[in-house]
């Protein structure tokens, strides 16, 4: 055998793998958008999830916050009737301030 016997065969095996090698590259050029597309979705897939946990975290936080402010009312209610009481027993007059404020406080927790 000689070196121009075996050339073309040679020559027919690279063909056949340029051919490979293209073929794989348009594959994957034509999946491209695809997999890009699919990437994407999961990353906003995983970023609601994320939003959706926060949601959930800021309402647990926003409701001990109302416990709070429920305690702090109650509590502030309690020292403008005792002040109120105090005066009374010392005779004295309460400031009209201090029965607007708890005309006031009343008013919100009516409200509420």
């Amino acid at each position: 055998m000689n070196v121009t016997d075996i050339l073309p065969f040679f020559q027919l095996i690279l063909a056949f793998g340029n051919i490979c090698v293209l073929g794989y590259a348009l594959y994957k050029f034509m999946n491209k958008p695809h997999d890009t597309l699919e990437d994407r979705v999961n990353a906003h897939d995983v970023e609601i999830a994320d939003i959706k946990k926060s949601l959930l975290q800021g309402n647990d936080r926003f409701r001990e916050q109302d416990d709070t402010n429920e305690v702090l009312i109650h509590s502030v209610l309690a020292l403008i009737e005792f002040e109120i009481a105090y005066c009374l027993t010392e005779h004295k007059e309460p400031s009209r301030d201090l029965e607007r404020a708890k005309e006031d406080l009343h008013a919100y927790l009516s409200k509420r």
